[in-house]
This record gives C-alpha cells, sequence and structure tokens, in this order.
C-alpha cells in the first residue's frame, strides 16, 4: 500500500501559535487560566489542556463574573463586545486570536466606518464569523451560498465590501463572488482565506484525483477539517473523516490501493502518526 501524506496536513502557523502559548502560560504559574471557548475545534487538544489546568468558559453570565483573571483569547476570537467586557472588568487578556482574523476584524472596521456594506462569505453560525460581524459598524451580511446572496436588501448602487472566513471553500467562494460582481458593481474585494488553508484545499484537490482512498484527520467541529472533506469527497468518493484513532479501525482498506492523507489546521501530528500507524499494522 501506497500512503501520501500532504505536506500542508496538520497544524497551522496561528493553531501553533495558541498551543505553544497555552501550554507555557499553564507551566509558568499556578494562578487560574481561562479561554473564552474551545482554543482550537479540536476535542482531543482542548482535554489535554483542561486536564493541564485551563479552564474553559462558554457561557455569558460567566464571562461577565471574571474580573482580574488571565484570560486567553481563541484562535477563531471573540465579538468584539466580550472583549471590551473582559478588559474593563481588569482581566490579563492573552490574544491569541489567529493573525488572519485579526486583519479581517481590522478591515471591516475600516470599511464600515467609510460607509461600506460588508458581505463575509462564511458560516454564520462559526465563532469567527461571529467575531468578525461584531466589528462592523451596521449593514454586515453573512453568506454561505446563492439563495443567501439572492435574499441581500442592498441597493446595486451601495459600496460593498467582501470578506471570507479564513477556512471559506475557495472555489465555492470565487463563485459566490462572481455573482456578487454581477450584482453589485460597486465592490471592494479583500481575499482573507489564509494561505495554509488555500494550499491544504489546493493540495487535497490534487491529491484526491489521483488516490483511490482519502484520509482526513481532524475533529467534525472543525470548520477547515469539514471543507477538506468535503472536496476531497468531490473528487474521491472513498474519502473518509477520521477524529480519532476509533475512527480509523472501523476502515477496510485493500493493500493494493494508493491512499491520500491530509489533516485540518487544528490537528496535533501525533494524532496524524497514531492514525496512519494504525493504517500501515493493518497489512
Amino acid at each position: 500500500m501506497e500512503i501520501i501524506v500532504g505536506k500542508n496536513a496538520g497544524f497551522c502557523f496561528g493553531v501553533q501559535r495558541a498551543i505553544d502559548a497555552a501550554y507555557d502560560l499553564l507551566k509558568k504559574d499556578n494562578n487560574d487560566l481561562y479561554s473564552i471557548g474551545p482554543l482550537i475545534h479540536n476535542e482531543i487538544v482542548t482535554k489535554d489542556l483542561k486536564s493541564k489546568g485551563l479552564i474553559e468558559i462558554n457561557n455569558n453570565d460567566e464571562i461577565a463574573s471574571l474580573k482580574n483573571k488571565r484570560v486567553i483569547i481563541r484562535t477563531h476570537g471573540i465579538e468584539k463586545e466580550v472583549y471590551d467586557l473582559l478588559k474593563s472588568n481588569n482581566n490579563a487578556i492573552v490574544d491569541l486570536t489567529c493573525p488572519f482574523v485579526s486583519k479581517i476584524h481590522k478591515l471591516v472596521k475600516e470599511y464600515s466606518e467609510n460607509g461600506f456594506k460588508i458581505i463575509v462569505i462564511g458560516d454564520k453560525d462559526h465563532p469567527e464569523v461571529k467575531g468578525i460581524v461584531s466589528y462592523a459598524k451596521e449593514d454586515i451580511y453573512v453568506v454561505i451560498n446563492e439563495e443567501d446572496i439572492r435574499k441581500l436588501k442592498i441597493d446595486r448602487n451601495d459600496k460593498v465590501f467582501i470578506v471570507f472566513q479564513t477556512t471559506t471553500n475557495a472555489e465555492n467562494a470565487q463563485k459566490l463572488v462572481d455573482i456578487l460582481r454581477e450584482l453589485f458593481y460597486n465592490n471592494k474585494l479583500v481575499n482573507t482565506i489564509c494561505n495554509a488553508t488555500q494550499n491544504r484545499q489546493d493540495e487535497v484537490k490534487i491529491l484526491a484525483k489521483t488516490c483511490g482512498v482519502m484520509l482526513i484527520i481532524g475533529s467534525n467541529a472543525s470548520s477547515n477539517t469539514r471543507k477538506l472533506y468535503e472536496i476531497s469527497k468531490k473528487y474521491c468518493q472513498n474519502t473518509y473523516l477520521l477524529n480519532n484513532i476509533d475512527d480509523a479501525k472501523n476502515i477496510k482498506i485493500e493493500e493494493s490501493v494508493k491512499v491520500g492523507v491530509s489533516a485540518g489546521a487544528s490537528t496535533p501530528k501525533y494524532l496524524i502518526e497514531e492514525i496512519l500507524n494504525n493504517v500501515r499494522n493493518e497489512f
């Protein structure tokens, strides 16, 4: 069996930076360390962080009650009003928002203040997008498909600024941009899909076209992992999304098949290696 592992599989820069910082902070002293929501979308990693003392908070009342604490801002970022509340409560904030996400916050704030209607291509329920939306002064819309676009109540002559969720499917995003540009000629676009996401998606597409089986390793809660799975499935029907080692044990692969492997940006290297060792040991 030939196994080809994508060069871009696993932790991206933003996730590695956040994970390293969190573990370092937990080592330095015994004072409580809080995270607003999961630091990254991988249950295996967040469970380990909790075991070492990281306290994850998701409830608004609990967030409001935090005062004079060390608080980590997750890679996806948080809503501006939550950040301002944490700051006003004199918390020591460690901002681990991915730099690519922070860039979108600044762009949305700038263009919104300059009279642009903002359109975000992404998942309105994802924490990254909720954070992005909070930086607009007003008139911000989130779309994920053509139907959402057709429902927009924006005048054709309005100034429109378009950005993407960092983990958006680039191929689908381009189709939506083409539609938006037909509807709103006075538009400005900044491609905010991060390089790591773009490279990983391009790589998965190539692998899926040439491999008989594709293994996408990562959490189902991870947006970028699910996008990899969707892209791979389009070109290789035998695509499997593996959350953990137990998922791998249920897959049957013929020895003569070429296997392609990729992993989401929140997937630790040791999980990739553990699953690959299990696949190899089956033959």
